[in-house]
């Protein structure tokens, strides 16, 4: 099996009925394992298996999508490998942050080979992100990713804070969310964009797309991570929740029964049988539904803003593709 063939199965069933997409993104799987390889690093094999683990390459796929609305058609392959390096060099330190053993069945490059040497992993990678972008981008893109890096490690500090506090505020956890994955998607759509000269205001629009969508997929994953089983989620079902951090549904099931789950909660991880009892609270009092239609929300904007997109097959798919992410329930 060669390193393209290694992806994921779900990457390549999602991708099935787009064969322009799914060429791209052999192109761009093949350019991370080449740099991935280069330069002798010792941990090469480690961060491979991380990548072909790494489920349905989205941002990468939707700046591969965004370069087709351009007037100037550019080879985004390594302006995408350089967004999915960074992607993957997160994950790795999200790892560590969360003592997480596995990441879709895979164990953890920190589980495998210790902190250090998984903190100098993702270390490695976000310089070679960086370096990609500089030579592949525009420097307002390359500047838009190093900023980036920057505010998810803002976002990652005060999540890290807030860690068995149990904080409440929906408000302050769609901050956070938009901060990490609605920057990263609408980052992805953004840039292709703007490297192959599209017309501002569809530059914007994709911008707009991004945001939205990423928000509706951060509130969607939260709602799986309650509903959902290990052998579909590919760790622990209410993962978060057993590292000590609240998501949107259990911040509405906290409003809404607050006597059923509060007992359960405290400054350090739960027993089995709390997280049985927040789960089963979660479940009944209709949270998830509630964080569904908030999710709806995000998922309407986005659906507005491709109302602004010029019609053809490129708008066609990214409709479909937006659609099946935003209505997923596995």
């Amino acid at each position: 099996m060669n390193k393209t063939d290694a992806r994921s199965t779900e990457n390549n069933t999602f991708w099935k009925g787009y064969p322009e997409i799914e060429s791209g993104l052999d192109s761009v799987s093949r350019r991370m394992h080449e740099i991935v390889n280069s330069g002798n690093f010792p941990l090469a094999e480690a961060v491979e298996k991380l990548i072909n683990a790494n489920g349905k390459m989205l941002r990468p796929a939707f700046m591969l999508l965004s370069g087709r609305f351009g007037r100037q058609p550019k080879d985004l392959s390594d302006l995408a490998a350089a967004l999915e390096l960074l992607h993957v060099a997160t994950l790795i330190h999200d790892d560590i942050i969360d003592e997480a053993g596995t990441r879709r069945g895979v164990p953890t490059i920190h589980s495998v080979h210790g902190v250090k040497g998984a903190v100098l992993a993702g270390d490695w990678l976000f310089s070679r992100s960086f370096r990609l972008a500089s030579s592949s981008s525009s420097p307002a893109n390359a500047r838009l990713l190093a900023a980036l890096v920057g505010a998810l490690c803002s976002e990652e500090i005060h999540q890290d804070l807030d860690r068995y506090r149990w904080p409440r505020s929906e408000r302050n956890y769609l901050r956070k969310i938009s901060g990490k994955t609605a920057a990263l998607f609408a980052l992805s759509l953004r840039a292709g964009a703007v490297e192959t000269k599209a017309a501002p205001r569809h530059v914007m629009a994709l911008t707009r797309i991004g945001w939205a969508t990423g928000m509706a997929f951060q509130i969607i994953d939260d709602v799986l991570d309650f509903e959902s089983t290990e052998g579909v989620l590919g760790k622990p079902v209410a993962a978060d929740m057993r590292d000590g951090l609240c998501t949107l549904p259990l911040i509405i099931a906290l409003k809404k029964v607050p006597e059923k789950i509060e007992a359960y909660l405290g400054n350090e991880k739960l027993c089995n049988d709390g997280i049985e009892k927040v789960l089963a609270a979660v479940n009944s009092c209709g949270a998830l539904k509630e964080a569904r239609a908030c999710a709806g929300i995000y998922t309407a904007r986005a659906m507005q803003e491709l109302g602004h997109l010029p019609k053809g097959k490129a708008k066609e798919e990214l409709h479909d593709i937006i659609k099946q992410l935003l209505s997923r329930h596995n």
